[in-house]
């Protein structure tokens, strides 16, 4: 930030009059110069005439010894001088290092972002959080909205939305809390492992891999010991810079257009293909205008985007702005798709606040009714919703070995691990905790250090057992909450689903005829589409697969195919 020229003066002006004074000094006290001598000569005739001589009667003895205490306390007097100033000289050096130091960290990467956008040309706009008026609501608007039970449906037995309270746009913005309101409670301040040595395997069959960087057993516990200043394995353990040759690579003007995020970012992913590409809807213009929207996809995906006009040289694709990722660190990419997922705060270390849907959601509602949702309106720092159907970590590993999700022996091998640490099946007695199992596909979250030491350990154990990270979550966070006082707020599942539509994955769509098997950027017809809703209340989404006219096609040919 820059400071008048009357701050800087008041603020280091005494070191320049002390300066000049101690060169004056100098100039009488150690010069051989004419015109010290004479200055002195001077000093010495008013001597003899006040002194009239007397000292002893002896004249000039009296004189030579006046003239030569004088001398020696004036050196004195100028050491001392010197002395002082040097003290001074330090103690602003050092309020110019704070100073500086403080300048720097206020505007980091700012430098960066100009100079690139000249190289290139280009305005590197800085998103930040709006100026508003902050409104106090008493009573609040939604206070009695109470969620109400999904209407029975016999043809719709599965999960489904539910109506939502939100503010308007406007008013919602108005409650965007105050930097600092809140405050992480023990921890003050997470750094991050930075080590090319970190990186290398410590022996052979160590579970982790060189972008997590190994952490041991003991790391591990550790990082669960929660202090007011903290270093741990966060990813990214090659290097100081996430993605400069540290694995999960992106372009240095990708990097320079995520360090101007400087207030909300949406993050979403789509690696190997997997999903198509969906808009963002209902997003007011204030959002449009101060809020991220960053999608990171692999070259393979890339490759499918080609379709959308000027993708190639403007990396956007309607409001995502698209980063394509190399070097990426694992082989799977459900796993390499947790690193956006779990570390937004490294890939985006100015934001304040982040929303992340996976690559398969629409999202259908304004992120700043979200956030002051899930969010601002009861002071969390890290929201998640409950799974549709299960609350116990046990339960949900089950199903995921009948389902295939992953190796059936390193699920019961991770299970048996947070077995021997203490995790007992969910029960009631944990209340108010409502579930140990999350539907992990949308975090909301505020960038304060105890929720990103939550997203770093919760990373570490993706990076060291299975990548679902539903296995993983309620250890990690019973841990850090039976450290500190500090919590997870899970909500539920129907409300996940009244913001974000889910959209079948791209090989069901391709399989059920409803998508062409080469890449193509058109976007399936084949969601949840969102209702009518009031200023106040989502209202649930409702599904349309297809036409009534396409069902009934399909329903006569399958009655064709039966007959004999």
């Amino acid at each position: 930030m820059r400071e008048s020229r009357e701050e800087w003066r008041g603020r280091y002006g005494g070191l320049v009059t002390g300066v000049s004074f101690l060169r004056r000094l100098l100039w009488m006290f150690g010069s051989n110069s004419g015109g010290a001598k004479r200055y002195r000569g001077e000093k010495e005739k008013e001597k003899r005439v006040s002194a009239g001589g007397g000292l002893g009667g002896g004249g000039g003895g009296g004189l030579s010894l006046s003239s030569s205490s004088r001398r020696v306390a004036g050196m004195w007097m100028a050491l001392g001088i010197i002395g002082l100033s040097v003290l001074m000289l330090l103690n602003n050096a050092t309020m110019i290092g704070q100073h500086v130091e403080m300048s720097l960290n206020a505007s980091a990467g700012m430098a960066d972002l100009f100079r690139l956008g000249r190289e290139r040309g280009k305005d590197v706009k800085v998103m930040v959080l709006p100026e508003v008026e902050r409104k106090v609501l008493k009573p609040h608007p939604c206070e009695r909205f109470k969620v109400p039970q999904p209407p029975a449906d016999p043809k719709r037995t599965g999960p489904r939305p539910c109506p939502v309270c939100y503010l308007d746009e406007e008013l919602a913005i108005s409650q965007l809390p105050a930097e600092g309101t809140y405050q992480s409670p023990v921890l003050k301040r997470l750094t991050f492992v930075s080590d090319p040595d970190a990186a290398k395997r410590p022996s052979p069959g160590a579970p982790g891999s060189a972008f997590g960087g190994y952490p041991s057993l003991e790391d591990r516990a550790a990082s669960f010991n929660v202090r007011e200043e903290m270093k741990v394995n966060c990813g990214f353990v090659k290097g100081p810079t996430p993605g400069l040759g540290t694995g999960y690579d992106f372009d240095e003007e990708d990097r320079q257009a995520m360090l101007a995020c400087r207030g909300v970012v949406v993050a979403s992913a789509i690696f190997g293909n997997y999903d198509q590409l969906q808009q963002p809807k209902n997003v007011s213009d204030e959002a449009k205008k101060s809020v991220c929207f960053f999608m990171f996809v692999d070259e393979e995906t890339e490759a499918s985007l080609d379709d959308y006009e000027n993708f190639r040289t403007t990396k956007q694709v309607g409001l995502w702005r698209v980063v394509v990722v190399r070097n990426l660190p694992y082989r799977d990419a459900r796993r390499t798709g947790k690193i956006p997922k779990l570390l937004l705060h490294r890939l985006f270390p100015n934001v304040r606040f982040s929303i992340w849907a996976d690559g398969k959601l629409e999202i259908v509602q304004d992120p700043y009714k979200i956030l002051e949702r899930f969010l601002w309106r009861t002071n969390e720092t890290f929201a998640i919703s409950q799974h549709y159907k299960r609350f116990d970590v046990f339960e949900e590993a089950e199903a995921n070995k009948a389902a295939a999700k992953y190796n059936n022996k390193s699920i019961d091998d991770q299970i048996n691990f947070y077995k021997k640490e203490g995790l007992t099946p969910y029960s009631t007695a944990k209340l108010p905790i409502t579930s140990d199992v999350p539907e992990g596909c949308v975090i909301i979250r505020e960038h304060t250090p105890i929720a990103n030491l939550m997203s770093c350990l919760w990373f570490n154990e993706v990076d060291r057992f299975t990548s679902r990270d539903q296995l993983s979550f309620g250890i990690v966070r019973d841990k850090l909450m039976a450290a500190v006082p500090w919590r997870v707020t899970m909500f539920k599942d129907c409300e996940r689903r009244n913001f974000v539509v889910q959209v079948y994955h791209r090989d069901l769509l391709v399989q059920r005829g409803l998508l062409p098997v080469a890449n193509s950027s058109s976007v399936a017809v084949v969601k949840e589409v969102k209702g009518d809703s009031s200023p106040v209340v989502g209202k649930p989404v409702v599904k349309n697969h297809a036409s009534s006219g396409k069902r009934s096609s399909i329903r006569r040919k399958r009655s064709e195919e039966r007959r004999p």
